[in-house]
């Protein structure tokens, strides 16, 4: 594998799918456009990936967008404004990964662009107040020269749980001992769920036990 990736995150299809909880499909018509009714759909984001062995994978920004992008689908945003949006934010601020940006925010079916002054509509530039909008997807995301750098799913309840492009490729990991959490599951069902016999074996507290635990099976192992 190339070390131009390393620090970039390297996830698989099945990773994202793990990890965003969308499925291959809805994944691949985000990054790859697909067609519907007969009429080509365009890719949603600049993907990032590569091909490696007949593999595709992908960068941590590319993640993150994909993160976004779910949210903005659940919420009711149409595809078409999303695209609009993306593109239009990306020329705003000159970055390829706009959606992997502190700038991003939603609102309703409008997609908001944060000059850290306004909230600016970036469908018809209406300008709204700040606190009408309260980006969710941005709670637990860490920036760094204004692109996402590190993501913590569950900053509040789980704040040893974090995906740093830096380490392990990416991967879950516990930050305050770099191991995978994804490794701690697996001992802790090799161990029959004992969490005191796990915590011995990698010389960590039974927190950050349970916190891994607890982080790969919301995940839906």
């Amino acid at each position: 594998m190339t070390n131009s990736y390393v620090g970039s995150g390297v996830y698989t299809y099945p990773d994202l799918i793990r990890l965003t909880g969308m499925t291959r499909a809805r994944i691949k018509g985000l990054v790859d456009g697909h067609i519907r009714r007969d009429k080509r759909q365009i890719p949603v984001i600049n993907k990032r990936s590569f091909i490696f062995q007949d593999k595709e994978y992908f960068s941590f920004l590319d993640l993150i967008e994909i993160k976004f992008i779910k949210h903005f689908l659940d919420q009711g945003v149409p595809r078409n404004n999303i695209i609009i949006a993306y593109n239009k934010l990306k020329e705003e601020f000159k970055k390829e990964h706009p959606f992997a940006t502190k700038f991003v925010a939603n609102n309703t079916n409008n997609i908001f662009m944060d000059n850290n002054k306004e909230l600016v509509s970036s469908l018809d530039n209406q300008v709204w107040m700040r606190e009408l909008s309260k980006p969710e997807l941005l709670e637990g995301i860490d920036f760094e020269n204004e692109l996402a750098a590190r993501w913590y799913p569950y900053k509040n309840e789980l704040p040893e749980v974090v995906l740093d492009p830096e380490y392990n490729y990416g991967m879950p990991i516990l930050r305050s001992c770099n191991i995978k959490t994804s490794s701690i599951y697996d001992a802790y069902i090799a161990e029959n769920e004992n969490a005191d016999i796990v915590a011995d074996w990698f010389n960590i507290p039974v927190d950050l036990v349970n916190q891994a635990v607890k982080y790969e099976t919301r995940l839906g192992i």
